[in-house]
């Protein structure tokens, strides 16, 4: 794991101190997590229910801003901020014994809202209406029934209209109903859904465990894995390449090179850009059967990797996500047979060192998945399995100039509002990496029977601006944007200007000095005097970086700019002893 961190040299000017800075580098390595624990907070103390395979997924009910939870197999919490969670009614409609459950979020009518499908044993879909709570509306999937068991489900645009497709995944053996092929609908544009056969998966019974939804081919159409582990020994997993952009119609084609033409015992297949060479990498967790797996992707030839997660068997997650901010992904693993969460942190050069989160009462984590709950910069973890496996880790990552990230809601208008299956790619440059593009994908499948929250995040180190940002939407509309602005939540609407969303800034006091002779334009701000910044960053509300000089004197603050701004909003990133404080002014006229 990799850490940079400013080191700040004080420069007396004028009876102000002006602030220069100089990188230098430290390495580090440790797990970062804490476990929470609170019993008058519901999220950490409910009663879960003892089916041992469960899901967790981190989804936006209200956008607010702040990632409520969605715990399978029926629970739903609500994120009040600042660490606390008030509990929702249940999904009371999937009550059922089995002992696994899954979910996935995506806004399928595309009112604005999100709406649910649950992998059960009564397995469903639930519309979310405001007033009336999450309505169950099976009878919109045709033969799907009140009592079709799943093991788990995902939602994707899979013929890129627009609209978003359930899949159901059932696993032959592993359900007390009799055994059935998986269900996937395709909906037209005017909201029918329209049962899907003639695949493997739709038509014949295997063991279908996980379904992964991903562009590994980077081609514009959503390709399927579905891991189909037998539990126990080697099978073969069905995956899928989307001939959507090779032939102009939806369809699949049985991949057959290698790996996916070697036998599996196939759970989660994932996608990490692990190097940030610019193409998907391909990492698979496989159970007691097979050796979990690292492939390293040459120009669409994948490379098997020698790592210290590929020389043991039984995991069940395996979940990507830049945990220490410092531009490249690191990955969650859980096993069924241990109390603690392993964390495998990348060292950007094909390396990964293992440490583990704080262990927990029981046995038995199956289901883990990343949010910043709490807005602080860094992603939080949160696991799921049998009673008292639910369990939440803060990241206690020292967030600071070595440590910098970006996170962007995206929502689509040609696409699916969700935004699901679009791809970003930014560009910044990172100490120890150099100038890097690193990619990532919203998706609803992102780990063992959940998903990871919808804003992209993406760690920067000590990157202290965004030199590009593209977005590549599944309609085919690409966005491009330069010069961001670190630390801060963006928000894109497809084919439109990005948005800072703010969180607490204060609000403070600006207006223009006259000095004669002065070759810049000074502007002077009143912020608090525990504010006294050690680094500010300055920029315009579509999050755009302003080159600016700063001086500080007891609670007055002076930037000096090339020119004086439009008329408009603006934000600064102010660092001091008490860490990041936020601010924003308006200029009129």
């Amino acid at each position: 794991m990799k850490c940079t961190r400013l080191v700040f040299k004080p420069i007396l000017c004028g009876g102000y101190l002006w602030l220069a800075s100089a990188f230098v580098c430290t390495l580090a390595a440790q797990s970062n997590f804490a476990l929470l624990k609170d019993s008058l907070n519901p999220a950490l103390s409910f009663q879960n229910t003892p089916a041992r395979y469960k899901g967790v997924s981190w989804v936006d009910l209200d956008d607010d801003n702040r990632p409520d939870l969605y715990v399978c197999q029926r629970f739903l919490f609500h994120n009040e901020g600042k660490g606390a969670f008030t509990q929702l009614p249940d999904i009371s409609t999937t009550l059922g014994a089995q002992g696994a459950a899954g979910g996935a979020w995506g806004d399928l009518d595309n009112d604005g809202d999100p709406d649910l499908i649950i992998a059960a044993r009564n397995s469903g879909l639930f519309r979310n209406d405001q007033k009336a709570g999450f309505v169950n509306i099976n009878a919109a999937l045709p033969g799907l029934g009140e009592a079709f068991p799943a093991w788990d489900c995902t939602l994707v645009d899979a013929d890129n209209n627009g609209r978003l497709d359930p899949l159901f995944v059932h696993a032959r053996g592993f359900h007390s109903n009799p055994a059935s092929p998986c269900k996937l609908f395709l909906q037209s544009i005017d909201g029918q859904f329209i049962a899907q056969s003639s695949w493997t998966f739709t038509d014949s019974l295997a063991p279908f465990t996980i379904p992964t939804w991903s562009d590994y081919d980077l081609d514009g159409d959503q390709d399927l894995f579905i891991g189909t582990g037998p539990g126990g020994r080697p099978g073969f997993d069905h995956c899928f390449q989307n001939m959507l952009k090779e032939t102009g119609n939806f369809g699949f084609k049985r991949l057959t090179t290698y790996p996916f033409d070697q036998p599996q015992d196939g759970q989660v297949y994932s996608f990490p850009d692990v190097d940030n060479d610019g193409d998907l990498d391909l990492c698979l967790t496989n159970y007691s059967g097979v050796i979990s797996g690292l492939w390293r992707n040459d120009k669409g030839v994948f490379v098997n990797l020698p790592t210290s997660f590929s020389k043991r068997r039984s995991y069940l997650s395996n979940n990507w996500a830049d945990l220490d901010n410092d531009g490249d992904l690191d990955a969650l693993f859980t096993r069924d047979s241990a109390n603690y969460v392993h964390c495998f942190w990348n060292d950007g050069r094909g390396a990964f060192t293992e440490t583990q989160t704080p262990t927990i009462a029981v046995f038995g984590i199956a289901g883990v998945s990343v949010a910043d709950y709490d807005n602080d910069g860094d992603l939080d973890v949160y696991a799921n399995g049998a009673g008292e496996a639910r369990s939440l880790f803060k990241n206690e990552l020292e967030i600071g100039q070595q440590r910098h990230w970006l996170q962007i809601k995206l929502q689509g208008t040609r696409s699916n509002r969700s935004a699901l299956g679009a791809r970003i790619r930014l560009k910044a440059n990172v100490t120890g990496q150099g100038s890097i593009w690193q990619i990532r994908e919203v998706q609803a499948h992102t780990s063992f029977q959940g998903h990871n929250d919808f804003r992209v995040h993406v760690g920067l180190g000590s990157a202290t601006q965004v030199d590009s940002l593209e977005v590549y939407w599944p309609s085919g509309q690409v966005d491009g944007f330069d010069n961001l602005t670190v630390d801060q939540f963006l928000k894109l609407e497809e084919g439109g200007t990005l948005r800072i969303i703010p969180e607490q800034p204060m609000d403070l006091a600006a207006k223009w000095l006259s000095k004669a002779g002065a070759k810049k334009s000074l502007l002077q701000l009143s912020i608090p005097a525990n504010a006294q910044p050690k680094a500010i960053l300055l920029s315009n509300e579509q999050g755009q970086a302003i080159p600016m000089e700063f001086a500080w004197k007891e609670n007055s603050l002076r930037l000096a700019l090339d020119k004086k701004l439009e008329a408009g909003l603006y934000y600064l990133n102010v660092w001091g002893n008490s860490g990041l404080q936020r601010g924003r002014f308006r200029l009129e006229r």
